[in-house]
């Protein structure tokens, strides 16, 4: 009962600022945190070339809205657990305020009194979890609720391609239950990090998503266009523009349809050279995925198809847990039919990469990249046949070789997943990198109604000392979104009393 009044009383409260792509509500209760939109290309930190090469990386670096902080908040960490407080000046008028927004939240409904919420919030800003027995975490109150419009989520994670690399931060939905919910980012401190750190700037991202995805699975032989369209962008001409310059021919591919004012500012992948090196193009008139995908307006969920290659299929994951207005812990999620499913990528063959500041090497298990290599071949052996393989030895190879390296100076690789992803028209795929020791996977969006590349973009942050990627290690998530949602922005709501 009383968290339905607490709904109530909050679905009452004033809405102000509405956008055109409003997606989500915000109520501000403190002023700690704000919600701010990045430029594709970091506000001119990317390179040049990349800014002129990069669509997908310069999506991936605009996806979402960054959570981001007003104020420092410096962490301690002590005796297996974790401490968060405001720093410097703000430290007393921040908790004064922290003790008034709690009354005000409770007295007009936003939170139930005694509630789970109220419970964990009236002990201070953040506090410490654990998740069985793995390291401490912390969950960092950003003083913002946010309630997500009827039929999406809200996702959170990480900042993702500029981040503060000493902490991780957990993955996250919120569900549309009808209240708002306290925004709350669980964090990881590294083992690295210093005894004091101190937060600036953005914590992590928080974007809409559509909670009714399906996805299946499905060999090449029986999504042969999917094969035949990597080899039709990988063609000669393909390879002979690339010995001199940008081709720009992932840009033209999906012309004004991939998400965002990122669109025109050229090809390539999630950061860097090339444009999802080795994995599969396509025509963007070909149609859903499979001839079975819903397309954006229609009932029934998007169903996205992964079409395997090669060894090392990708694993199809689905949300089980949901964060709602209960509470701060996950509950598992009660929707019935709906349903989130995701793709996790991980790595087929094992390797070791070393960066110097000039030359990144990398040194694959030589074994497996080859029996790997025949797999895939003669996947798509069985499926055209031989002439076909003589006719686009390039395009396979291409896929085959599984790394890619970037131009020297750049700690950055490619990693080529033995498998494509294929989406409904008018949906891409985010994907969002799985961190490591000494290493980032960057974020990035692909339009995959068009171009069915998911490939994995090392950042080496290590210098010197090699980052070693055992096999099976998780690499990307896939998470296919309808575009409209890619820049999807917010409405600002306002106290009762405001």
């Amino acid at each position: 009962m009383a968290a339905a009044a607490a709904a109530a009383a909050a679905a009452a409260a004033v809405v102000v600022a509405a956008a055109g792509d409003a997606r989500f509500e915000v109520l501000d209760a403190l002023g700690l945190c704000r919600l701010t939109r990045r430029t594709g290309d970091l506000d001119g930190a990317v390179p040049l070339r990349v800014a002129k090469a990069c669509v997908p990386l310069l999506e991936g670096n605009a996806f979402g809205l960054q959570i981001t902080l007003a104020r420092p908040i410096e962490v301690r960490r002590r005796l297996g657990s974790l401490r968060a407080e405001p720093a410097g000046e703000h430290r007393e008028a921040l908790a004064r305020a922290h003790r008034a927004a709690l009354t005000r939240l409770v007295s007009q409904g936003f939170l139930a009194p005694e509630g789970a919420w109220h419970r964990a919030l009236r002990g201070g800003l953040a506090w410490t979890c654990r998740k069985g027995l793995g390291p401490p975490r912390l969950r960092l109150w950003t003083g913002l609720l946010v309630r997500p419009d009827p039929g999406l989520w809200l996702r959170v994670a990480g900042a993702a391609n500029r981040r503060n690399a000493l902490i991780e931060v957990s993955e996250a939905y919120l569900a549309d239950d009808g209240a708002f919910v306290p925004l709350v980012v669980e964090l990881r401190v590294r083992d690295e990090a210093p005894q004091r750190l101190q937060l600036e700037g953005e914590i992590g991202c928080i974007a809409p998503v559509l909670a009714d995805v399906q996805i299946e699975a499905c060999s090449l032989a029986d999504a042969p266009e999917v094969g035949r369209a990597h080899a039709e962008f990988y063609d000669a001409k393909y390879f002979a523009v690339k010995k001199g310059q940008v081709t720009r021919k992932y840009r033209r591919l999906v012309g004004g349809t991939a998400g965002g004012r990122n669109a025109s500012a050229g090809e390539g992948s999630a950061g860097g050279k090339g444009t999802g090196e080795g994995s599969a193009g396509g025509g963007a008139g070909e149609g859903s995925a499979g001839g079975e995908s819903t397309g954006e307006g229609s009932a029934g969920p998007a169903r996205v198809r992964l079409v395997v290659a090669g060894p090392a299929a990708p694993e199809i994951t689905e949300v089980t847990e949901v964060t709602t207005a209960a509470g701060p812990d996950p509950v598992p999620w009660r929707g019935g039919a709906r349903r989130l499913a995701s793709i996790v990528v991980r790595n087929a063959v094992p390797f070791r990469a070393t960066f110097d500041g000039h030359t990144l090497a990398v040194a694959p298990e030589a074994p497996r990249l080859a029996d790997g290599a025949a797999a895939v071949e003669r996947a798509f052996a069985r499926t055209f046949g031989d002439d076909f393989i003589a006719a686009n030895r390039g395009a396979l190879w291409y896929l085959t070789k599984y790394f890619t390296p970037h131009p020297p100076g750049e700690p950055h690789f490619f990693v080529k997943p033995w498998a494509f992803t294929r989406t409904p028209p008018g949906w891409s795929s985010l994907l969002d990198g799985v961190n490591g020791d000494g290493y980032d996977v960057m974020r990035g969006v692909v339009a995959t109604d068009a171009f069915f590349a998911t490939p994995a973009v090392f950042h080496v942050r290590r210098l010197g000392a090699p980052i070693e990627v055992p096999e099976g290690a998780p690499l990307l998530r896939i998470v296919p979104i309808p575009r409209d949602l890619l820049r999807a922005g917010f409405r600002e709501a306002r106290f009762l009393d405001a």
